[in-house]
């Protein structure tokens, strides 16, 4: 029931109840007072005691209907009051900051319209918070992790700048060496750039695609015998499924495999000589299923879900290998890019499996 259908019927019941027990107290003292018979004995002392017994009942009556009346004002304005009196301490409590405040709503009429709708707003301005607060914590661990990415390679290109200005790189030999540190760590500093450049626009949602169909095992072969030519620390076996087709940015997409072949590098065991590293392309229904995997130094079960984390290093062994601590979250957001998915796999006896699932075209 409503609250204005609740207000009417309290109010048209208690006028009612007052009418009726009116007109019935005044039909009985007109009765008493205008019949000749009953008026003749309203002169003796019995007929005066019964009237004034009656006149008393009378008053009785009437103050029973005025206290009813009161107590079905009283539910009425208890019933209005109440959820505006919860609906006031929630806010108060929200107001302090106390979000985890619930606000318990029941019935069916409009309180409780406006109490539930007061409930979900404070859900989401909850979430909102929390959302907001981790974005905080995310921004403050990535400002302290590229202040620390930036400060190794500048410290070093500043010190062996120096040792070459003030003599220490006494030969050309070692001139050439100091220059070869410096570039080195120049370019580390240029990765760094981009990729925080890069990883800006695809948060802002500023980097276009240029998707065009695409052999996708054409495109990993291709671009994996490129990668093993210049780096000799890589050994690759593939098992490409020919024939499957995808609309992608090419770019994009080999911008992913240079990121894992890297890391697939980095990431090698110190007994390695070389990372072994496998690509297998299989079809689905209604994806291309491309998998990465190596044998390198894994990961633990606790770090596996953190690893597209921006900044994200797994433990101490990892975390001694240079590098932005960008590339798998690139990776995901490019491929996300693509309406895509990309999770990993740890393997138990060591190394990594991520899968790439993109939308195949055609049957």
């Amino acid at each position: 029931m409503s609250v204005r259908l609740r207000i009417i019927t309290h109010s048209l019941v208690a006028i009612l109840v007052l009418n009726t027990i009116g007109v019935a107290v005044g039909f009985l003292l007109f009765y008493l007072v205008g019949n000749p018979y009953l008026g003749e004995r309203l002169n003796d002392n019995l007929g005066i005691i019964s009237t004034r017994y009656f006149l008393l009942g009378a008053i009785v009556v009437l103050a029973l209907t005025g206290i009813g009346a009161l107590w079905l004002i009283s539910v009425t304005v208890r019933h209005v009051t109440g959820p505006l009196q919860r609906l006031n301490r929630a806010a108060s409590e929200i107001r302090d900051g106390n979000l985890g405040y619930e606000l318990v709503v029941s019935g069916q009429d409009e309180f409780a319209e406006l109490g539930a709708g007061f409930e979900q707003m404070r859900i989401r301005l909850k979430d909102s918070m929390w959302l907001q607060e981790k974005a905080e914590a995310e921004r403050r661990t990535m400002m302290a992790s590229v202040t620390h990415d930036l400060k190794t390679p500048i410290t070093s290109i500043i010190g062996y700048a120096e040792g070459i200005l003030d003599g220490v790189a006494d030969t050309p030999e070692k001139t050439l060496e100091y220059a070869a540190v410096i570039c080195k760590k120049a370019r580390s500093l240029q990765a760094l750039s981009e990729d925080l450049s890069l990883l800006s626009r695809l948060e802002n949602a500023q980097l276009p695609l240029y998707k065009q169909e695409e052999d996708l095992g054409a495109i990993v072969y291709e671009l994996a015998n490129e990668f093993s030519h210049n780096e000799p620390n890589l050994k690759l076996t593939m098992e490409l499924a020919p024939g499957i087709m995808v609309s992608i940015d090419k770019e994009k997409i080999s911008r992913v495999l240079i990121n894992l072949f890297q890391n697939s590098v980095k990431y090698k065991k110190p007994d390695q000589v070389s990372a072994e590293v496998s690509l297998t392309l299989i079809r689905q229904e209604n994806a291309a299923l491309l998998t990465v995997s190596d044998k390198g130094m894994g990961v633990t079960p606790g770090d596996l879900p953190h690893l597209f984390e921006q900044f994200y290093r797994a433990d101490s062994s990892r975390g001694r290998q240079s590098g932005s601590g960008l590339g798998l979250t690139i990776a995901r957001q490019l491929v996300h890019l693509h309406n895509g998915k990309i999770w990993i796999i740890s393997d138990p006896d060591g190394g990594l499996s991520v899968n790439i699932a993109l939308s195949r075209l055609g049957g």
